[in-house]
């Protein structure tokens, strides 16, 4: 069941790498074919599916991915595996947001709303201000250092734009692609609310998904 237990507590491994677009999919059709993490694993590491130089960085790399795809339903799972390329990405952010309560929060607070007030410009500040924020009522977020903190402002970066909600690092452009009518469906079936994480307007889900 996707977005089964959301963590009280702020959780960072997503800054080891950003969307993990290829490698993900490539786990995702293993793990579609098998349905099984154990014989997952064994391809990932005999068939070098992560294309990682060492077993210790393949084992570092398919725990991350397992977290962000055991946010999917199978019917999700499905789905990423056979769609375009457009979606795969829209649906991988969405199993981001799912996992990482931080990457959640900056999406509705910062993000939705800059869209909601027609702003489509994102600044280095505004991820500053949240990291702030959350410092000051989270262990978590206030014991990190300043390297951390600049990982963590670049890989979201990162995410964002790969994932399309934001034209590149350089220029922090917001975008709001459009999921296509199935997948939103798809993730209405969990929580229509999670739409907004895509930048969707309540106008937009009420009718994407009717």
């Amino acid at each position: 069941m996707p977005f089964h237990s959301p963590e009280t507590t702020y959780a960072f491994s997503f800054v080891a790498g950003a969307l993990f677009v290829p490698e993900t999919l490539a786990v995702a059709r293993q793990l579609q074919a098998v349905r099984d993490w154990k014989l997952v694993a064994a391809a990932a590491r005999s068939e070098n599916l992560l294309r990682q130089r060492t077993d210790a960085s393949t084992r570092r790399l398919l725990r991350e991915i397992r977290y962000r795809l055991d946010e999917l339903s199978p019917a999700e799972l499905d789905f990423l595996v056979a769609a375009d390329p457009r979606d795969q990405r829209l649906l991988l952010f969405v199993a981001v947001c799912r996992r990482y309560r931080f990457i959640r929060e900056f999406t509705a607070e910062v993000l939705c709303r800059k869209v909601q007030a027609t702003e489509n410009q994102l600044y280095p500040g505004d991820i500053v201000c949240f990291i702030d924020d959350r410092a000051t009522v989270s262990p978590e977020v206030e014991k990190l250092t300043d390297n951390s903190r600049a990982k963590v402002r670049q890989v979201i970066l990162r995410i964002l734009a790969e994932s399309g909600l934001m034209d590149s690092t350089a220029s922090r452009k917001l975008l709001r692609p459009m999921p296509s009518r199935p997948l939103a469906k798809l993730i209405a079936k969990t929580n229509s609310k999670q739409l907004r994480w895509l930048l969707l307007s309540e106008q937009e889900i009420r009718q994407i998904t009717h």
